[in-house]
């Protein structure tokens, strides 16, 4: 897998939809072969991936949210988008 650049932007494949769990309440990621139940820090992660923010972006931003410094997060971040991405849920726009 090709490593993300800082100027790309993630959007959520057409394939995959957020939503709420009818029963728990949680935030799950639909697709056709399975269901994600994603955690608080996946959950707010995959709000960014609109394809209107950059990687940068979403990283600065969650950093802000979270009171750490984007150094921090980078790693984390790209940790979880890669996982998106390994299961198609996930595209990386220009």
């Amino acid at each position: 897998m090709s490593p993300i650049l800082p100027g790309e932007r993630p959007k959520l494949s057409s394939r995959a939809r957020l939503q709420k769990d009818k029963v728990t309440g949680k935030p799950i990621l639909l697709y056709p072969e399975g269901i994600l139940i994603l955690n608080p820090t996946a959950h707010a992660i995959v709000t960014h991936c609109t394809g209107a923010e950059t990687f940068e972006d979403i990283v600065a931003k969650l950093a802000a949210q979270y009171g750490a410094s984007p150094e921090d997060l980078r790693a984390d971040v790209t940790t979880c988008l890669d996982r998106f991405r390994s299961l198609n849920l996930l595209e990386m726009l220009a």
